[in-house]
């Protein structure tokens, strides 16, 4: 929390060391911290006041919804992973080319990166439960949707239906990551918000990595991709009946810090015969004064009611310039995991002459490497934004560190990323030229170990950053970073091939990865000097006009 001394004077526990020994965007919080004038002190005691609660939920149920919350995830990561093992299996099953098989990629792809702007600005609006469910909902008749058409249809028949119910099992799953994204800024302050982010994601990540095992595995054993989908079923209804009777409405929106009753479909399926017994909702168990905290907390916001063009939100907020700037980090970071996921097979084909089963093995390192950065990444962000509240006296303990909009969270978020970023580079090097020299297999097997992680890790780390900037639409916000980083990966994937062709392997990625590279710490170097500024003129913005 902010001193409670005169902004004129400087508090005792203030860092003493000389500014320049201080990263400068630091220096400049630091500074601007001093000449907070009364009306800023006095927004950032009642922020303060209001987050003193910031959520009633325990840490039991916050642990127990990290959890669940991986597992619906992996609706969107586990449907892309399993999938690709059989892409020669349906061209065989269904009499059509790999070409056509490829299309119901592409047509996921788009799905997934367009979904998320209408169902993540909904979620916003009307509470993260009912769309949830709604979504989950839809993904299961969509899979249910694929048994019967494999059971019954075959030919161009079977094929359409693979098309349509695809892109429908996509519509449902692909907007699980902003709504697990906006649910977890509903329930944690900034200060502790990669506890429950690392943990949940390499969750998800580990199922999703045994994915192509699973596919291939059920597959083979079976001689058929239905059984597949059975599989995909049983995971389907495992979420929607957890998500159904365990999952709690959050949008702090509607229920405040969780202490304020939620009614209808936003009720949990558990507390629904109580409802119909007492015929009303008799609130929550929570303490009065939280409730009342609570209320006042939502009387204060001004009331979201969703309309249909609020959709376009997600792409509004690319063309803000503090966006920007993290957006292109998000995007490139993760086009590196993307690139290597599509160069994989190739290579080890047609490199080390590699079969099916081997470059199916071979995935796993790079999955391997992304579960973990996920989990570092969460470490990362709290102890990261720790270390800038100490430097700047403020007590993260009080979860009121967020409170000012002076607080550099740039500097907090990116501190020793730009490490990671060299680290990546070096390694994405050392592949391209390892591959085309037909070095041993392991040296570019653990290569692509270190540089998923450190992808994953970047990519993590600035969606966290992007969100906390627009912490207002949490879903929404992180739909926005779908539709950039699908874009950019699908453009690198569709370069990937004639590059390669036109100027060998190692070229290819020396080149990829220094522009990668170049232009990240450039977007980095923006959101650290630029970003607190951006911010500030936003929330000014924002109290004007009770909008983004």
């Amino acid at each position: 929390m902010l001193s409670s001394s005169s902004s004129h004077q400087q508090s005792p526990g203030m860092d003493s060391r000389p500014l320049t020994a201080i990263p400068t965007p630091l220096a400049v919080a630091i500074a601007d911290r001093e000449k907070l004038g009364q009306n800023e002190a006095i927004h950032v005691a009642q922020e303060a006041s209001r987050d003193q609660n910031y959520s009633v939920f325990s840490q039991v149920m916050r642990k127990y919804l990290t959890y669940l919350l991986g597992l619906i995830l992996t609706l969107s990561t586990l449907t892309a992973t399993i999938y690709f093992p059989l892409i020669p299996m349906l061209s065989a099953e269904l009499g059509v080319s790999i070409q056509a098989i490829n299309l119901t990629v592409t047509v996921y792809v788009v799905v997934q990166a367009v979904s998320p702007a209408f169902f993540a600005s909904l979620a916003d609006a009307v509470g993260r439960r009912p769309v949830l469910l709604g979504l989950i909902a839809l993904y299961t008749v969509a899979t249910l949707g694929l048994i019967l058409s494999f059971t019954f249809s075959t030919g161009r028949n079977g094929y359409n239906a693979l098309v349509a119910l695809r892109a429908l099992q996509s519509l449902g799953g692909s907007t699980m990551p902003p709504l697990a994204y906006g649910l977890t800024y509903d329930i944690v302050p900034v200060a502790e918000r990669g506890s429950m982010l690392g943990p949940m994601l390499a969750f998800c990540n580990g199922i999703s990595a045994v994915g192509p095992m699973i596919g291939g595995g059920i597959a083979l054993r079976t001689g058929g991709v239905l059984w597949v989908w059975v599989a995909l079923l049983v995971v389907a209804a495992v979420c929607l009946l957890l998500t159904g009777f365990t999952l709690p409405e959050t949008a702090r929106n509607v229920v405040g810090n969780g202490s304020l009753p939620a009614s209808g479909v936003r009720r949990t399926w558990v507390s629904l015969p109580k409802a119909f017994k007492d015929g009303e909702d008799r609130g929550s168990d929570t303490p009065q004064s939280q409730a009342q905290a609570s209320q006042d907390y939502l009387s204060q916001k001004p009331v979201l009611e969703w309309q249909p063009l609020q959709a376009l939100d997600s792409f509004r907020i690319i063309f803000y310039p503090e966006a920007a700037a993290v957006l292109w980090m998000i995007a490139s970071s993760y086009s590196v995991y993307y690139t290597f996921q599509v160069a994989i097979p190739v290579v080890f084909s047609e490199v080390y002459e590699y079969d099916e089963l081997q470059i199916g093995l071979v995935l796993l390192p790079g999955l391997a490497g992304m579960t973990l950065g996920g989990i570092l990444a969460g470490k990362l962000l709290d102890r990261n934004f720790a270390t800038i509240a100490r430097k700047l006296n403020l007590d993260i303990s009080s979860k009121t560190a967020h409170a000012s909009s002076h607080f550099p969270l740039e500097v907090a978020r990116y501190q020793g990323c730009e490490w990671f970023l060299l680290f990546m580079t070096a390694c994405v090097v050392g592949y391209g030229w390892a591959v085309k020299l037909h070095v041993h297999a392991a040296v570019p097997i653990v290569l692509q170990f270190f540089i998923c992680a450190a992808s994953t890790l970047l990519s993590h780390t600035a969606s966290a950053l992007l969100v906390d900037t627009f912490a207002e639409r949490p879903s929404t916000t992180y739909a926005s970073a779908q539709i950039a980083r699908c874009g950019l990966s699908a453009l690198s994937s569709a370069l990937l091939q004639p590059l390669v062709e036109a100027i060998g392997r190692g070229w290819y990625f020396t080149i990829f990865i220094l522009f990668i590279s170049i232009s990240g710490l450039l977007s980095m170097v923006v959101s650290r000097t630029k970003g607190v500024d951006w911010r500030q003129r936003r929330r000014e913005h924002i109290r004007a006009n009770d909008s983004l």
